[in-house]
């Protein structure tokens, strides 16, 4: 509800700054309808509302000059008329993306989102064979990926951002075309700092952004590898314990990536003793060597000591089960070294987690960016006239856009498809222990296969 209210705020904010922007411009040409003495006083004989009665015509014009006066007079209508048609045109990409975010507001949701996020950041689909045919297939990728900016969530991000841009490039055109005429002042800005600076911008989000997707690269094989480790301990597990030893310890293996998602996110996110309930596996009827944690397990988790992360519970746990097997030296030392590897994986999850990139870095790089889009537009009203506010407004949704990507991406467990890989490692922990029979049989048969078919020993 919380949320909802929010976007209820958020939306009507944005009316009100429309409408308080149409405010302003008709204030403004009000005031310069009245500071204009020759409109002022035509429009005290009604000439400028069109008024050509014989009571509005002065006797002692000639009717040359009365044709004069209404051509003069005809002229600054239009001209006037002209100049609010480019306001209005300069505010027409505000307008155009609202239509586009209500519209992207509208469609039905297929994906997951980062919570409290209004559905604005989604969550990465792990890709099938399906969807690399679709990435690399031309040229459908390129009307797919520009038909994409249209009900693209990115829009939604900038749009508070766009529409103050919109709105500071808009000013720049009534201040030239209708103040710069009545004698203020002519403010224009030379291009020569802007094509300098731009190379160090340029460069400031390159490196934000590679910073980041390093960051989000680096996650995703740590879970990639927490991944292999999870197959590697319940196959140990399987061949080198006792049957019972091995459903109960495969049992746990799960709920360490479980436990470490949940810490990695939002707590509001997920449930603990929900998410350790659906790590059984796909199946969650099943009972016997096929069923998860039993509840009494989860309590253990949920009810860990206080001052215990419950990944770190979990590692515990698992080191404790490895040192009750009784295995040879040999195969506790390769399973406690998957257990360290684990340890180590947390341990750079938690790194990645608390440290971003330099708060000071990211700072200096958004307010040097949005500065710079701000006063783009006084260097170049100039040569593109009304075509300045959607020069300004494409390059402000591309620069805008990367540096958005990049904070969106720098925190990557929030946009990594972590339960997807979480249900991955349950489901085939639970074949595994659900089929640990047929799956030991097959393997005696295609040995004794194997062996027939193998060449007589030479005597």
């Amino acid at each position: 509800m919380a949320g909802g209210g929010c976007f209820q705020s958020r939306r009507g904010t944005r009316a009100m700054a429309l409408m308080a922007t149409a405010m302003i411009l008709a204030s403004c040409g009000q005031a310069f309808l009245s500071a204009c003495p020759q409109l002022r006083s035509r429009a005290g004989t009604g000439n400028l509302a069109g008024s050509t009665g014989p009571s509005a015509r002065p006797s002692h014009l000639q009717p040359s000059q009365v044709s004069m006066a209404a051509g003069e007079e005809i002229s600054m209508v239009v001209g006037i008329s002209g100049l609010w048609a480019q306001l209005a045109l300069a505010l027409l990409p505000t307008l155009f993306i609202e239509l586009l975010v209500e519209g992207e507001k509208a469609r039905p949701r297929t994906r997951d989102y980062v919570l409290n996020s209004e559905d604005q950041i989604s969550i990465q689909i792990p890709f099938q064979i399906g969807n690399w045919e679709a990435a690399r297939q031309n040229p459908d990728r390129v009307w797919n990926a520009l038909c994409g900016l249209l009900d693209s969530s990115l829009l939604r991000r900038l749009q508070g951002s766009l529409f103050v841009l919109n709105a500071a490039s808009t000013f720049v055109l009534f201040y030239t075309m209708i103040l710069v005429p009545q004698g203020y002042p002519l403010i224009s800005l030379q291009t020569l700092p802007f094509t300098l600076s731009s190379f160090a911008l340029g460069l400031l989000l390159a490196y934000r952004a590679n910073q980041a997707t390093l960051r989000y690269i680096k996650a995703r094989d740590i879970w990639g590898d927490m991944l292999n480790i999870s197959r590697d301990l319940t196959q140990m597990s399987s061949q080198w314990a006792r049957y019972e030893d091995f459903v109960d310890f495969a049992r746990w293996v799960p709920a360490f990536t479980t436990c470490l998602m949940c810490g990695l996110r939002n707590p509001e996110a997920h449930d603990l003793a929900q998410e350790l309930r659906e790590a059984a596996g796909s199946d969650l009827s099943k009972k016997g060597a096929g069923a998860g944690l039993s509840e009494e397990e989860i309590q253990l988790i949920v009810n860990r000591p206080k001052g215990m992360l419950a990944h770190h519970y979990v590692t515990h746990i698992l080191r404790t089960k490895i040192k009750l097997m009784d295995l040879p030296l040999e195969q506790r030392a390769l399973m406690e070294n998957n257990i360290t590897r684990l340890i180590n994986d947390c341990g750079a999850c938690e790194n990645i987690f608390a440290t971003p990139i330099p708060v000071a870095y990211s700072k200096h790089t958004t307010t040097f960016l949005y500065l710079w889009l701000f006063f783009l537009p006084w260097a170049l009203e100039g040569s593109l006239g009304v075509g300045v506010v959607f020069a300004q407004q494409l390059l402000s949704f591309f620069l805008l856009g990367i540096e958005d990507i990049g904070v969106q991406i720098e925190q990557p467990f929030d946009v990594l498809p972590l339960k997807k890989i979480c249900f991955k490692i349950s489901n085939e922990g639970q074949i595994v222990r659900s089929n640990f029979a047929p799956l030991e049989e097959a393997a005696r048969v295609s040995r004794n296969l194997g062996l027939k078919q193998a060449d007589p020993v030479p005597a």
